[in-house]
């Protein structure tokens, strides 16, 4: 186990290492987004990547679609961040029936970029019970994470994490993180929320402009054709 230093650098020519922070992002809250910016403030990945889930049956409560979730997570990420900050939005869950478990999910990805290296974003909550996941043991053993200290959760002992991993911690310990407390849980119970509705009746009627420079040209596209779909199939 590593603890993150933005010291030394990466090596030229090396693989990207990215963080892949994933969740239901029902909604994205801003402690996501927090989160995001000190992986790389902590020198722990080159870029972070906001990963939607796909659609998930075994959680009634998620009821918003991947589509919803992938545009709220684009608008944060584009209002909050500069255009050339290294926080970016995958939709590579985007077309699944279904999410896809972090195993297959690491290797779909490796397969279609050669050039990363993913690093999975995990809370330290969620390290004791990693190895009873899909493919859990060869995740513990073969992949690589980020882990964050969840308040309550913390894991003092290196053997208690897996070995290729890295834990989030300010350089020096000078500060506090900021991101500890992610659930998007508490905001579903604080708000009646409505939010997307506006943006997606205007990318039924192609009405682009309102969300133009915030969601790239293929997303809006993409989305422009399953809402529509959907409106045909209802």
């Amino acid at each position: 186990m590593n603890t993150s230093s933005a010291e030394g650098g990466m090596h030229p020519g090396a693989p990207k290492r990215v963080a892949l922070l994933g969740g239901s992002f029902d909604p994205i809250t801003d402690a996501h987004l927090k989160c995001a910016a000190e992986i790389i403030h902590c020198g722990a990945a080159e870029e972070v990547w906001l990963v939607p889930c796909g659609a998930r049956p075994d959680k009634p409560s998620l009821t918003r679609s991947t589509l919803d979730r992938l545009l709220m997570c684009h608008l944060a990420v584009n209002t909050t961040f500069g255009s050339s900050f290294p926080v970016k939005v995958s939709d590579i869950e985007l077309k699944e029936e279904k999410a896809l478990p972090t195993w297959n999910l690491l290797q779909k990805l490796k397969k279609e970029r050669t050039d990363i290296v993913p690093l999975f974003v995990i809370g330290s909550d969620l390290v004791p019970t990693l190895k009873s996941w899909d493919e859990g043991e060869r995740l513990w053993a073969e992949e690589n994470f980020i882990i964050i200290d969840r308040p309550g959760y913390e894991l003092n002992d290196a053997a208690q994490y897996p070995p290729n991993s890295t834990k989030l911690e300010p350089p020096g310990k000078a500060f506090t993180l900021a991101s500890q407390e992610l659930s998007s849980s508490e905001i579903r119970k604080r708000l009646a929320m409505q939010f997307g509705e506006r943006e997606r009746d205007a990318l039924r009627g192609r009405n682009y402009p309102m969300v133009e420079g915030l969601v790239p040209a293929p997303v809006l596209a993409t989305s422009s054709d399953i809402a529509c779909t959907n409106d045909a199939a209802q």
